[in-house]
């Protein structure tokens, strides 16, 4: 297939052509692309030397498209409709009072979700657009006014806003603590049923190195590589666990409300707190304005005032 870029040695002369063959009219068209009747005249010169075709006939005040004009206009016309249809299709709509946020998936479903009625109920007129997405997104490009994200700054395309601290520890269901009959004071971490779960994030805490961090030593690392259950996502560890199914790493902030609930419990008294936070992120060098301030003074605050003090944490680990 021939190259358009090899047929034509600027696209802008077909876009220039376009415009005098749909108008009829050199002046109109120069018009629209907001340059001189001179310019336009000089690149249908140029596309016509190129194609060695005449493509209009010059008539007074008009120009009349020759075949080979009429030929080229017909596909020309056609190809860029069906290109601004697909432009059209794709482009997110710009919305007043509109918030894209990024999140990600585990984020969203315990910490987020539960909590929205609380900003829709304050700011009704505000629009939320949540991406869920555990991938690493560079901020400068994404189409995102405010993100959260888990690590350790500084962040080379976002700016933290607000933060706070989250800590590690076993958790797993009162059902399957009765099932085995142990309490989570009594309860054996190294003869429980662990959940593992693949980390998209390096800094997410494995079992080996919360093992190592609580002085647990290799045996609780030996008994992760042979968990019974593994997912791909940590949203599907914490229902697995929430189901009875074994024992997952929890975090305190992300998996407050089930704590609180009573749905999932805490084992034993050992904790990690990581050194990274989570992080209410804008994108550098932009600043917040209008609705996504709104959200973002919400978010940060509500995120900042809810945590609370480990029991027994380990030494920072990082």
């Amino acid at each position: 297939m021939t190259s358009l870029r090899k047929s034509v040695s600027s696209l802008n002369l077909l876009a220039t052509f376009e415009s005098s063959a749909r108008n009829g009219s050199f002046t109109v068209a120069a018009a629209e692309l907001g340059v001189t009747q001179a310019a336009v005249s000089q690149q249908i010169k140029v596309l016509e030397r190129e194609m060695n075709a005449a493509l209009f006939v010059r008539a007074h005040r008009r120009v009349v498209l020759t075949p080979a004009g009429r030929a080229l206009a017909a596909t020309i016309s056609g190809a860029f409709q069906q290109i601004a249809e697909m432009i059209d299709t794709i482009r997110q709509p710009v919305v007043p009072d509109t918030v894209s946020v990024g999140v990600t998936l585990a984020f969203n479903q315990f910490w987020l979700l539960p909590r929205l009625p609380e900003f829709r109920a304050l700011h009704p007129h505000v629009k939320l657009r949540l991406i869920a997405d555990d991938a690493s997104t560079d901020l400068r490009h994404a189409r995102l006014d405010v993100a959260v994200r888990y690590g350790k700054p500084p962040f080379e395309d976002a700016r933290s806003v607000a933060s706070c601290q989250d800590h590690a520890f076993p958790v797993c269901s009162p059902a399957l603590l009765d099932k085995l009959g142990v309490t989570p004071e009594s309860a054996d971490i190294l003869h429980l049923p662990l959940i593992a779960s693949d980390l998209v994030n390096p800094t997410w805490m494995p079992w080996r190195a919360w093992a190592k961090s609580v002085g647990l030593g290799p045996a609780l690392g030996k008994a992760s590589d042979l968990s019974r259950l593994r997912f791909n996502h940590y949203s599907d560890t914490v229902q697995a666990a929430l189901n009875g199914e074994g024992v997952t790493m929890g975090w305190q902030v992300l998996l407050s409300n089930a704590l609180r609930e009573g749905r999932l419990v805490r084992i034993g008294s050992f904790g990690v707190t990581p050194q990274e936070r989570h992080h209410i992120v804008v994108p550098a060098g932009r600043e917040p304005a209008g609705a996504a301030l709104l959200f973002l003074s919400w978010i940060s605050d509500r995120l900042t005032r809810e945590v609370e003090p480990a029991e027994s944490p380990a030494p920072p680990v990082g």
